[in-house]
């Protein structure tokens, strides 16, 4: 029997074309294309099927969502409907000065600025860009714009050694904060991409080793975006991050929250799950009462039931598994469970 879901969150992959070729990147499978990309007509449906769900937010994502050729309109339309939005962007378009001002005149309600690298020589390795000074500036722009804003950037195999130096250069771009994601598996339809993952080890010694002086750089307006179960850490760092508000975890997975509607209409539950939709568009669901009733779907809840599953029965009796829900599940795609929990006894 179906049962009608509530879905709080919703994020648009409106295209998958983009300036940088990241090297972790889950979208990478996409191969960037400039003409996989959604329609307007679609954005506003799926817009419409936002306001009847009552979502007061949507995420927009891509590839790089500044070089949509829709965006003004599309912003122009969430204005209209009330809706609040935030783009997720590397910021680099935001250098052109007739591309900010035009942006500027159709805003979102939010840029959320993700940053690569720290110099010019590790946005090439990292993103294959090159210009440093122009990104730069895009991002100064941002925070500039809005001020209380923070920077965010993925904690990948690239950055060991160079934590404290991201942290630098995005205080000194004006980022009031920065948020840290640690990096997880990206699925593919042939393959699982685990190269970027750092070692669970060299991580930990590394964050540890390096807190209080990012502490101290950021002011405190620090967060760390787990992945991995709270029991890799020591209990006290975890009890200063929280006594901080230093710590996020979990995320819509987890809660059965929302989703993420790609450039075809694709209905997916993550974005490094890209090439395994739930659903679709048009078949799956069409309207707000259709998407609601599909995630309440029997389907759904069996499948988010399994994602919810303890990975390991050290979990079962742990005192912060209502915290982190056992880690990412992606990352049991790669460690055996039993190996990495510990788990902290209640």
């Amino acid at each position: 029997m179906n049962e009608i879901s509530t879905i709080k969150l919703m994020w648009l992959t409106v295209n998958r074309e983009c300036n940088f070729r990241c090297n972790w990147c889950y979208a990478a499978g996409s191969e960037y294309q400039a003409k996989d990309e959604m329609s307007l007509p679609f954005a506003l449906d799926l817009l419409e099927i936002a306001k009847q769900l009552g979502i007061g937010k949507l995420f927009l994502i891509g590839g790089e969502p500044t070089l949509w050729p829709y965006l003004f309109d599309f912003n122009d339309a969430m204005i209209s409907a009330k809706i609040k939005s935030t783009l997720v962007t590397n910021a680099y378009r935001f250098s052109s000065d007739r591309f900010w001002r035009k942006y500027i005149e159709h805003p979102n309600t939010h840029i959320g600025a993700s940053f690569k690298a720290f110099n010019p020589k590790s946005l090439i390795e990292n993103t294959k860009a090159t210009a440093f000074a122009d990104v730069t500036k895009g991002l100064q722009r941002v925070f500039e714009y809005q001020p209380n804003s923070i920077a965010s950037f993925v904690y990948s195999r690239p950055y060991v050694s160079h934590f404290l130096d991201m942290m630098k250069y995005a205080v000194d771009c004006g980022a009031f904060g920065v948020s840290v994601n640690f990096c997880s598996p990206a699925i593919h339809k042939d393959r699982i991409d685990d190269k970027f993952l750092i070692d669970i080890d060299v991580l930990v010694k590394e964050i540890i080793s390096t807190y209080e002086e990012a502490h101290a750089i950021t002011g405190g307006r620090l967060v760390f975006v787990m992945k991995h179960p709270l029991c890799i850490w020591p209990k006290d760092f975890i009890q200063i991050l929280k006594d901080r508000g230093q710590i996020s975890t979990t995320c819509h997975l987890q809660h059965q929250s929302g989703g993420i509607i790609d450039t075809d209409g694709s209905l997916l539950i993550c974005n490094s799950m890209f090439g395994f939709p739930v659903g679709r568009y048009g078949q799956d669901f069409k309207s707000a009462e259709s998407l609601a009733t599909f995630f309440g779907s029997k389907q759904m809840r069996n499948y988010f039931a399994q994602v919810r599953a303890y990975p390991s029965k050290k979990c079962i009796d742990c005192e912060v598994f209502e915290d982190c829900s056992g880690g990412c599940p992606l990352l049991w795609t790669v460690y055996s469970p039993d190996s990495v929990i510990t788990g902290w006894s209640k």
